[in-house]
């Protein structure tokens, strides 16, 4: 775990998120305003957009975001649905800042965040009604135990929507967002990653290959001329570092030469 944190933690996040925020004043910062630079994960707000609506919770729900990162995704889905979200990372410099960011967009009493490894959740059995995991289980040796945790602690008839890259065929580009090496990466095959959702006792409901839309994407915003803006490459650079640029190159050319894919698995706990 030592080589997650150590590849995802550095200081001064909320410093240079603000920074890098138009008009952001303390005690009148909105969640909408962090959009463009706390999405990190594959398509950005997009991907939380399309995998919230999969949720849809309603506002009496409690959901749980597993690897929450800097909070993005939770408070987009407190924010948006009115529902309550615990977050849990394993790396304090995100968790810190989670907290930070929340609480400056006021949304304190609908989103908490907790430094907790996700193999040993620290929630009661039967206390979701749904949940999330955007982008983690690249860094994650033991899936089947995170899984495992995931329906433990989600109530029956829950859903739960999990992203992950995973191996589709040769070795992919390196450095990645996720690992400068295959040696700190922990990718699977897509049947490989099916399999742990049914071993837990999940009912795996869709699984959704979201490869083209990545490298879709990629192509559009390249065609059209946008690239990142300072602001953004600023706030990216938290979790990709410097070299976050050729980090995503790199993710994109192993989409779309097949060597990756991109996988949404919607699964739900059986009554």
């Amino acid at each position: 775990m030592s080589n997650v944190t150590s590849h995802y933690g550095s200081g001064g996040i909320v410093e240079r998120i603000l920074s890098a925020v138009p008009d952001a004043r303390a005690g009148s910062l909105a969640a909408q305003q962090l959009y463009p630079f706390d999405q990190l994960h594959g398509r950005e707000l997009i991907a939380t957009q399309d995998h919230a609506a999969r949720l849809a919770p309603s506002a009496g729900d409690r959901v749980l975001d597993i690897g929450s990162g800097i909070g993005g995704p939770a408070r987009f889905l407190a924010e948006t649905y009115g529902c309550s979200v615990d977050g849990v990372d394993l790396t304090q410099a995100f968790v810190e800042a989670s907290r930070r960011l929340t609480e400056l967009c006021g949304l304190g009493d609908k989103v908490r965040f907790h430094e907790a490894d996700a193999t040993r959740l620290p929630f009661a059995d039967d206390t979701f009604d749904a949940a999330i995991c955007f982008y983690v289980g690249m860094n994650i040796a033991d899936k089947a135990a995170v899984i495992g945790q995931a329906w433990r602690v989600l109530k029956p008839k829950a859903r739960l929507v999990w992203t992950e890259a995973v191996l589709a065929d040769g070795e992919p580009y390196y450095p990645l967002p996720w690992a400068v090496s295959a040696a700190v990466s922990h990718l699977v095959d897509r049947e490989t990653l099916k399999v742990l959702f049914a071993s837990a006792g999940f009912q795996v409901d869709d699984v959704i290959d979201e490869t083209g839309d990545h490298v879709e994407l990629a192509l559009k915003r390249a065609n059209s001329g946008i690239v990142p803006s300072p602001a953004q490459q600023q706030a990216n650079a938290i979790v990709l570092g410097a070299e976050f640029v050729q980090r995503r190159k790199n993710y994109i050319s192993s989409l779309s030469e097949g060597k990756l894919a991109s996988l949404a698995i919607i699964a739900s706990k059986p009554a």
